[in-house]
């Protein structure tokens, strides 16, 4: 459910530690939707491993309804990135303003934070198009 049939674009970060390591030690980017942390993964986890990504979004975003939606976006706008991902990170999203956003504004917006986070390839003349 949470990868991409065939291929693993990202796994979940699923450890509290984990969690805590990437909100406390991770070098952060955001903007109007969303706030963006990433780490190395640690030495125990193989740099081959694809990104691990941990999404955050409290009961003051919303109801259950608002918070799986915004994961599900979150998961998607992954997805369509995955060509452009660089392996041996852990991601950390939190929503900012990003409840009435659209699949492509929040695509945009990780692509955009990623990048200046360096968690992204060079951008190829297809994916800056709109991927």
């Amino acid at each position: 459910m949470n990868e991409q049939r065939g291929s693993t674009v990202y796994t979940p970060l699923r450890r509290r530690g984990d969690f805590h390591r990437v909100h406390a030690q991770g070098q952060r980017k955001g903007d109007t939707l969303l706030q963006v942390r990433v780490l190395p993964t640690p030495p125990r986890v193989p740099r081959t491993t694809p990104i691990r990504l941990g999404i955050l979004a409290s009961k003051k975003y919303g109801g259950a309804v608002e918070r799986n939606r915004f994961k599900r976006v979150v998961r998607a706008a992954l997805r369509a990135l995955a060509e452009e991902l660089q392996p041996g990170w852990d991601v950390l999203v939190l929503p900012r303003e990003s409840r009435e956003a659209k699949m492509p504004e929040i695509r945009d917006s990780l692509r955009h934070l990623l990048r200046e986070l360096g968690v992204l390839h060079a951008a190829d003349a297809r994916n800056a198009e709109g991927g």
